[in-house]
């Protein structure tokens, strides 16, 4: 990583607006947000108002050490029950490694999910995932560290 970059509570708004209208814009109705602690959560709260979406689930994961090296995906918590159609939400598409691992435990483990939409606030230029169920509210051509406001 080259330096960081902290984002503002006003470029998160602006964001997370982006991906309401987008969404609104596919006309699919969402049952379910999942937000992937711990980046995913505000983001994920805050679309689950704009959208009115009332079932907001947290699926506990890290891919990562304290240091940014990739571990083992590490689940400390799922949703018992996820159906219809499903929107998995997380503050950055970096490497796509979180991404795939939802995707595979979602895919593996809850039969009844009909859409499955993926959303982030930012995706990296290079991730591994991005595909037609991907959403973004701005890619980002940079290898700066990206600090949100509810980073430590």
């Amino acid at each position: 990583m080259e330096g960081k970059k902290k984002i503002t509570w006003s470029h998160i708004e602006l964001l997370v607006t982006a991906i309401a209208d987008i969404i609104n814009n596919k006309g699919v109705k969402y049952d379910t947000i999942i937000a992937l602690g711990r980046g995913g959560l505000i983001p994920g709260a805050m679309l689950s108002y704009k959208l009115d979406i009332k079932n907001l689930q947290n699926f506990g994961i890290n891919t990562r050490h304290d240091d940014g090296k990739y571990l083992e995906t590490l689940v400390y918590q799922k949703p018992s029950a996820i159906t219809g159609n499903v929107l998995v939400v997380d503050d950055i598409n970096d490497s796509g490694k979180t991404f795939e691992s939802i995707n595979s435990l979602i895919k593996s483990e809850y039969s009844n999910v009909n859409e499955l939409m993926y959303c982030s606030l930012t995706t990296r230029y290079n991730t591994t995932f991005l595909n037609e169920n991907t959403i973004s509210g701005e890619i980002i051509n940079t290898s700066d560290w990206l600090v949100f406001p509810w980073d430590k």
